[in-house]
């Protein structure tokens, strides 16, 4: 640059050196923060302001929902088969108005007791207690601690319930435990008791007085210290919603150092009574009548020393009732019933089984901890991701015992779109998620075989859109969606890789052929010829029957028939692969030539619907769908991937703002939701770059209309998530990023419930689809049957690390490049995995490999297409502990 000095000592600086610094600047605060979002960074830690709105679920998936505070106390108490909350609507009151900590249900919690020489302090383990709180949340696990120097104490709470990947039922206890880690920061001996109370819940919100009594019993079992809180009384109580038991138990504690008492009289805060539990002891109140127990644990701590005290609080209310829990529509809705019940007999029992099988449940719920965030990806970034995996843990997501007998055969897995909102395990909602079916393989195969192509199929091939809730029929009536109906037929693709052999898709190929012979016939109604490209009523996530060419439902259609291609040749039908095949290299040609502009993909209205919603010329969020669910599975491409690229760096472009609340105030389309506010960032759901805004109603502007089509001018986090995980999968990484760094933004618990990512409702199932950005960053790719595995890290590929999931297992996989060597190590964690091929990118040029399983050298052959290199080799089968590793 042409740089001319002053007197004064500044620089003068000519236009065009003006405008090369702008320019430069600008480049190096985009680098800038580029690298900050993939850098690995600290954990994030909360406190103070930071805790108020903080609810991290809890308990077992499908069991209920408990939310663990900012500050270690539970709340959000919903466990007892009544709707707790009025969901209302719009949904984003929740977002408006996020729900704050509320413990009026009814009264629990713990404490601490130091017992002084002369006083005893009593301090609540929450804000009340204490000045000085941290919170750390690593989804299933919440860490919380407590510093009081004063006081001369630390006290750290893990809050869980038992959670391994793969393990579905085990992961499904109506339980939560709590391990406190008690220290003496003094420098004098300490004598302390860590305790915690109930209230007796058992038919208190339902249940009269004249019906019966609560009843408090303490039971000493092995080396455990049981408050179980019941009810007794007339036959009437066994059918109500609150009908069951908690308990509060104490694991691992010798009886001289465990008391309880089954009723406390005086103030929790202050003066616990302390009643050694040496045998059975029991308290009565009648049902209505607060009755509260306590128990605790005391120990001797020497100054730095440190003990453990692990509470587990369980409950079993069996009884999903006909009417109070907003379920009343399901069919068999008389015999409802929580799955847990199918595997429990009481409270105690579930308390006494944690206790009998802590290593696998409590360690492996740890280690899996440990593996997710023994990572080279950003810390933040794997809070995220893995944070709406939490769904599954809320009343958004529920387990009945109604559709069979066979103890092989497990319940019925069931969702709402969101908390109490959208009927029916909705198939253009869910289709979104990712989480499910990589962390739970065999529920959502569950899910595939129960329902969609179970309770919602029809024999013609429609699969229900909303399970019974559906009008099965002609694709004209509401039965039919066309983008679920695609999303369901990817996911069973998905399932079946997620298998560890062919039963799963034999067993459904039959009915999976017919749900895409059923959209093949929709392609063909027009011309009686299939051409890739749907036309007609297409029923949809955005709640209308659109009509025309739509490049998101195409391009879903179009990734349905490679998952029908890669199912029929697996199974042996390679006459319907063909077909299936022919039809999506058509599809391929004729999207791109007709719905691609140049800068991204749109819909082409159909010349004889004046009158539908319509994203027309728009830039829309969806445009490219379904090549993202292509990359997830690793299917063939759906359009090409020069045009694919500009898509997505268009529809960053045009749909990325930084300021949402300002962008809505100047858009054509207005909203009446909002799910991002002034100065939030966000992948807005449909802009309008070209014009055609005020066509988007379809010239019916009546209130219906004008609702789903103001859904453009939002943002909704399950569809960003696809779009920024399609980012990274096709090599924008620093875009995705920004996409989701701006959602985890907007989710900030300054603002609103980091764990709670509202649309229609509260814990939005779409949002699960999250986990595909995960799945995306690792590039991981898995085809059980066949025995191949394989990953193609985004960010930091040189030097990268990251937890994987398999069907029947999971561990930690990492590679590095360096001087031209490449290594890689797959090390299984739990469970087992069959190998006979993993596919890597080619960062060396080398040809000299050596492949060991554990230390013994295996027999490699070696492909290479294009980046891609692929070791096949006989096939081995890894256990726990096993470790592959790879140099070349």
């Amino acid at each position: 640059m042409n740089f001319k000095i002053i007197y004064n000592g500044l620089v003068k600086i000519n236009k065009m050196d003006k405008i090369k610094i702008t320019v430069m600047a600008m480049l190096l605060s985009l680098l800038g923060n580029a690298q900050d979002l993939i850098e690995r960074n600290s954990p994030e830690v909360f406190k103070g302001k930071q805790l108020k709105y903080i609810g991290m679920p809890v308990g077992g998936i499908n069991a209920g929902q408990v939310y663990l505070g900012g500050d270690g106390q539970l709340w959000y108490w919903d466990i007892f088969n009544i709707q707790r909350i009025e969901p209302g609507g719009p949904g984003d009151k929740f977002y408006l108005n996020p729900m704050t900590q509320n413990n009026e249900l009814f009264d629990q919690g713990f404490a601490i007791r130091v017992n002084n020489k002369f006083t005893k302090v009593v301090r609540p383990l929450n804000k009340n207690g204490f000045h000085n709180i941290e919170f750390r949340g690593e989804y299933p696990i919440g860490k919380v601690q407590y510093i009081d120097d004063e006081l001369g104490i630390k006290i750290n709470l893990e809050s869980y319930s038992p959670f391994i990947p793969t393990d579905n039922k085990a992961s499904s206890h109506p339980a939560i435990v709590m391990d406190y880690l008690v220290e003496n920061t003094s420098d004098k001996p300490m004598n302390v008791d860590v305790f915690g109370w109930m209230q007796n819940t058992a038919a208190y919100f339902k249940g009269r007085e004249n019906q019966g009594n609560h009843l408090n019993t303490v039971v000493r079992n092995e080396k455990n210290l049981h408050l179980v809180s019941s009810v007794e009384g007339d036959e009437e109580l066994k059918e109500l919603p609150d009908y069951g038991n908690m308990t509060l138990a104490l694991l691992n504690t010798s009886e001289n150092k465990g008391w309880a008492s089954p009723k406390t009289t005086k103030d929790l805060n202050y003066n616990l009574v302390n009643v050694k539990a040496s045998e059975k002891t029991s308290a009565k109140s009648i049902i209505g009548e607060k009755l509260i127990g306590a128990i605790g644990q005391n120990l001797d701590l020497k100054p730095g020393k440190k003990a453990n005290v692990r509470f587990v609080l369980t409950w079993y209310f069996p009884n999903v009732h006909k009417s109070e829990s907003g379920l009343h529509h399901l069919k068999g809705k008389e015999n409802l019933r929580n799955y847990y019940s199918k595997l429990f007999s009481s409270s105690q029992d579930v308390a006494n089984h944690i206790y009998e099988n802590q290593e696998k449940l409590l360690k492996t719920t740890k280690l899996w901890n440990k593996v997710w965030y023994d990572s080279s990806l950003p810390n933040w970034f794997l809070d995220r991701t893995f944070i709406n995996t939490s769904i599954l843990a809320t009343t958004s997501c529920y387990r009945f015992d109604d559709l069979t007998d066979d103890p092989d055969n497990e319940a019925r897995f069931y969702a709402m779109e969101g908390v109490y909102l959208g009927e029916g395990t909705c198939t253009h909602v869910f289709h979104y998620e990712q989480a499910l079916g990589r962390v739970f393989p065999n529920l959502a195969k569950q899910l595939r075989e129960q329902i969609d192509y179970g309770l919602s199929f029809d024999k013609k091939g429609i699969i229900g859109y909303r399970g019974e809730f559906s009008s099965l029929g002609s694709h004209d009536g509401r039965g039919y969606a066309a983008d679920g109906q695609a999303g369901t037929v990817l996911r069973v693709y998905r399932e079946h890789t997620m298998s560890s052999n062919f039963k799963f898709l034999k067993d459904n190929w039959s009915k999976i052929k017919k749900s895409i012979q059923y959209m093949i016939a929709h392609d063909k109604e027009k011309t009686g010829k299939a051409d890739g490209i749907l036309e007609g009523i297409q029923y949809n996530t955005l709640d209308k029957m659109w009509l025309g060419k739509i490049s998101w439902i195409s391009t879903m259609y179009n990734a349905a028939l490679r998952a029908g291609e890669a199912m029929a040749n697996d199974i042996g039908d390679h006459k319907f692969a063909r077909e299936c095949r022919l039809i999506a290299k058509k599809g391929k040609k004729n999207i791109t030539e007709e719905l691609f502009n140049g800068e991204y993909f749109y819909q082409k209205i159909a010349p004889e619907d004046m009158i539908s919603p319509n994203a027309n010329v728009g830039s829309h969020i969806d445009q490219v769908l379904g090549q993202a669910w292509a990359n997830q599975v690793g299917l063939p491409r759906v359009i090409p991937q020069e045009e694919t690229k500009t898509a997505l760096s268009s529809l960053y472009k045009y749909n990325f703002v930084k300021d949402a609340g300002k962008y809505r105030d100047t858009a054509t389309i207005k909203s009446s939701r909002f799910y991002s506010t002034n100065g939030e960032a966000g992948l807005m759901m449909c802009t309008f770059p070209k014009g055609g805004a005020k066509f988007s109603s379809g010239g019916n502007s009546n209130t219906w209309n004008n609702l789903v089509v103001g859904y453009f001018s939002e943002n909704m986090t399950g569809f960003e998530y696809q779009a920024a995980a399609h980012m990274i999968s096709e090599g924008l990484v620093d875009k995705g990023l920004t996409v989701v760094k701006a959602i985890h933004d907007r989710y900030a618990p300054i603002k609103r419930n980091p764990y709670n990512e509202i649309e229609y409702g509260n814990h939005y199932t779409r949002a699960m689809s999250s986990y595909g950005a995960f799945i995306s960053a690792s590039g991981f790719t898995y085809n059980g049957p066949k025995g191949v595995i394989g990953f193609s890290p985004k960010i930091k590929s040189s030097n990268f690390k990251s937890a994987f999931i398999t069907a029947e297992g999971w561990g930690s996989y990492t590679q590095s490049f360096e001087s031209d060597i490449q290594k890689v190590s797959l090390e299984l964690v739990y469970g087992t995995l069959k190998l006979k091929e993993i596919i890597l990118d080619r960062l060396s040029s080398g040809n000299d490999i050596t492949l060991k399983l554990n230390d013994k050298q295996v027999d490699v052959k070696l492909k290479i297409t294009g980046d891609k290199i692929r070791f096949s080799f006989k096939e081995v089968a890894l256990e726990k502990g096993d470790n592959i590793t790879l140099i070349f």
